[in-house]
């Protein structure tokens, strides 16, 4: 089975990434918190509540400083704040200067898992001084009064002192992902070759096709070899977190067609500095081992060397044995990886 779904970005969740669609509510007061520093000097720290775009340029500048890919776009993460209404996104500043960031939300698509979503970002200068252990408590009072009990948190494999920190807090490893890299500069366009009986076209095509994708995407997501199946959601709202997102932009959005019936799809996050990611590549079940994701795949490549893009990123689940060997088949090489830990609220 060929599939994948990877990576947008750290700060949106991989596995819980169908939120409950709804137009963000403002809580109606500013969390500003001053708390005890436990570093050396009279420093103030302060964490506030994101609630206007001013503050979240700030949360945005800590994210594309600590984490290895940043954030695609300003307009991205100001969109995925409006998907629900439950999240909330925080900045930690020490004497007026944004440090630290963080964001935390219940599970998505439904999920009546008492388990919620988060993460954390500190600027390496400002590391092991008491910010990710401030922002840690504060997204667990946020989830205790959504009635969780747990968060999941991810880290990068290279970041021992984050996997340190969390598994001092009881926090256990439930899922592992490998990042890889394809330099595009170092491959040839490639030729797309689909399957015999099968077309590939964008959305910017034939965006009548979004039914069909979705009916792919039912079959597709659920058989992710993961732990906990995802949960795709209504067609709102998989077309608000999967297809309509500012990144996903109809022209690199790739449709397997047999006939007029949609039986694959494959989807390119844009990011920043010649970055694109790949999101979810999957095929209807009937229609797996025939080449289509194959295709899919090389489509991408060829459709993001044409966009200008320099490099392309994919996440694929460590187990997801079929996906891997397709990707390194097609010259992707070994980035980073990233490990899913879970554990009790602070």
């Amino acid at each position: 089975m060929a599939l994948q779904r990877g990576p947008a970005s750290a700060y949106y969740d991989r596995k819980a990434g169908r939120a409950l669609l709804h137009r963000a509510r403002g809580s109606g007061q500013s969390i500003s918190r001053v708390l005890c520093p436990r570093h050396k000097g009279n420093t103030t720290m302060k964490i506030e509540l994101i609630e206007d775009d001013a503050a979240l340029h700030d949360w945005v500048d800590v994210v594309n400083t600590a984490d290895v890919w940043g954030i695609p776009s300003f307009e991205d993460a100001r969109y995925l704040r409006g998907l629900d209404a439950a999240r909330r996104d925080y900045v930690l500043r020490l004497d007026g200067q944004a440090v630290g960031a963080a964001f935390v939300r219940p599970p998505g698509g439904g999920s009546q898992e008492p388990c919620g979503v988060a993460s954390i970002w500190v600027r390496p200068g400002h590391r092991r001084r008491g910010v990710g252990s401030a922002m840690h408590r504060e997204l667990s009072e946020h989830a205790r009064r959504l009635g969780l009990h747990e968060l999941e948190i991810e880290a990068q494999e290279s970041l021992a002192d984050a996997c340190a920190y969390l598994e001092r807090r009881g926090y256990k490893e439930v899922g592992r992902h490998a990042e890889l890299v394809l330099e595009l500069d170092s491959v040839a366009m490639p030729e797309i070759r689909p399957p015999a009986g099968i077309t590939i076209v964008t959305r910017a095509e034939r965006p009548d096709l979004l039914p069909d994708m979705y009916r792919v995407a039912l079959e597709a997501i659920p058989d992710m070899p993961v732990d906990d199946a995802d949960e795709v959601g209504s067609f709102e709202e998989w077309l608000a977190t999967d297809m309509d997102r500012p990144i996903h932009t109809h022209d690199l959005t790739f449709i397997a067609l047999h006939g007029e019936e949609a039986v694959g799809y494959a989807v390119l996050q844009r990011g920043r500095d010649g970055v694109a990611f790949h999101s979810l590549t999957g095929v209807r079940r009937a229609w797996r081992g025939r080449g289509i994701a194959s295709a899919l795949k090389r489509a991408q490549v060829a459709g993001a060397k044409q966009a200008g893009f320099r490099r392309l990123v994919t996440e694929n689940i460590v187990g997801n044995a079929p996906i891997r060997h397709l990707n390194e088949l097609m010259g992707y090489k070994p980035y980073a990886g990233a490990i899913i830990f879970r554990g009790p609220l602070l």
